[in-house]
């Protein structure tokens, strides 16, 4: 076999390894920012509760709302920002668009700048937790995610 030849190999084969190194990233990249919500699994009030503590937040042990939605099938405004928090701690959204899925409030007791009005949200579907956050409920307020960030560190890695 003449060197042409066997460099044309070599490249070809160089190239080959790229794109599979390359999709192996992508790959294990999807896996790691869907890996949230197939973690949590919380059948019970009592477990919410103690997950909600685990992530540094005492909340009232009775929830404030609980209630049945259908996760848009199409993201646009207030909703596509929402979805990219929940990414950005582990969850996606993207998988339980158009199901129905339950969103229980609690109160939170401990955040520090804000002694009222702060809730905690989980977004559950078939008793794992797909999705959260910590807001503010006043017409000045905020909304942050709901996993710690040392959690957001081990699930995002």
């Amino acid at each position: 076999m003449s060197n042409s030849k066997k460099g044309n190999k070599a490249i070809l084969f160089l190239v080959l390894a790229i794109i599979l190194v390359v999709a192996a990233f992508f790959w294990s990249k999807a896996n790691a920012e869907s890996k949230a919500d197939e973690m949590f699994t919380l059948t019970t009030n009592s477990e919410r509760v103690a997950f909600l503590n685990e992530q540094g937040w005492i909340v009232h042990p009775d929830p404030i709302s609980k209630e049945e939605v259908i996760v848009p099938s199409v993201y646009d405004g207030i909703y596509a920002e929402y979805a990219e928090l929940q990414k950005a701690q582990g969850f996606d959204l993207e998988k339980h668009q158009g199901s129905e899925v339950t969103i229980i409030k609690y109160k939170v007791l401990n955040y520090p700048e804000y002694p009222e009005n702060v809730t905690a949200t989980m977004m559950i579907c078939n008793n794992r937790l797909i999705g959260g956050d910590i807001s503010l409920e006043t017409e000045d307020g905020f909304i942050e995610p709901l996993i710690s960030k040392t959690a957001q560190t081990i699930l995002i890695k």
